[in-house]
Formats: C-alpha cells, sequence, structure tokens
C-alpha cells in the first residue's frame, strides 16, 4: 500500500501542471485586457452575482469603500464595468458588467469550451463523473467555514 500523503504529493504535483497549461491557455486573452488579478476576481464574481455593492468589493480586495470605488473606476475607465445607483436606497452603489464586461466573458467562455474540448472530453465518461464528484466533495470540505 502506498503512502496516502505520498500519493496526496503527488496529486498536487499533477495539479500545478495542469494548472500551469491552462494558465497558458487563458494569458493570451487576459494579457490582451491588462487586468490584474484582483480585477480579474472581482469580475469573475461579478460575472456569477450579476451586481455587487461598495462594500462587497471592499470586501473581496480586502480594503475600504473608499479603495473599492477606485478600484471600480479603473474597471470603469477600462469599461469593463458600470455603476448603478440602488433605486430604494439612492445611497448605495451597485457595480454591474458594462456590455464590453460581458464580451470579455463571453470570448473566456469560449477559451472555457476550448480547454473541455481538447483536455477534459479525452477522459472516458465515468472518470469525468469521478472527477466532477471528487471536486464537488472538496469543494464542500473547503467551503464550509465560509
Amino acid at each position: 500500500m502506498m503512502d496516502i500523503k505520498k500519493i496526496l504529493i503527488e496529486a498536487n504535483r499533477f495539479s500545478d501542471d495542469i494548472k500551469n497549461v491552462f494558465i497558458k491557455e487563458y494569458d493570451k486573452i487576459l494579457s490582451e485586457h491588462d487586468f490584474s488579478t484582483k480585477q480579474s476576481v472581482v469580475l469573475s464574481i461579478l460575472e456569477k452575482k450579476q451586481k455587487l455593492n461598495m462594500n462587497e468589493v471592499a470586501e473581496i480586495i480586502g480594503g475600504t469603500p473608499s479603495a473599492a470605488s477606485q478600484f471600480i473606476r479603473k474597471l470603469e475607465s477600462k469599461d469593463y464595468v458600470v455603476r448603478e445607483v440602488n433605486k430604494e436606497n439612492r445611497r448605495e452603489v451597485f457595480v454591474l458588467l458594462s456590455e464590453n464586461g460581458k464580451k470579455f466573458f463571453q470570448e473566456m467562455n469560449e477559451i472555457d469550451e476550448m480547454v473541455l474540448e481538447k483536455y477534459f472530453m479525452q477522459l472516458p465518461e465515468e472518470d469525468i463523473l469521478k472527477y466532477h464528484q471528487i471536486l464537488k466533495d472538496l469543494h464542500g470540505i473547503v467551503t464550509k467555514g465560509e
């Protein structure tokens, strides 16, 4: 019986190698759009949630609402986001993806599709289902405290 920790260490190495290949697949589009890591994180959360308020942005970037406002201003100047005043509470401002921001995610989704086709679809269906279940279980463990 192999040492389970050695197996996990090897699996992490495989995972890192795979991530590096995937990063290269996405690198071109990210460098074309000139995003910092925090900007891409905020944009991807924004894409999932549809809109964020400044307190949520501040929490994501680990800064103050004032810093969040400056951060959003940079994304606004690149035309990836727009601000919208909350109609029920005029003091609250929402941030949403602009048309340009939505177009960026369409490009990202095309790369996602290509990565799935190029790599994942080479695996047997049974392995894909096992992979999904393992990631789902690990996700549950990792995000339990959040």
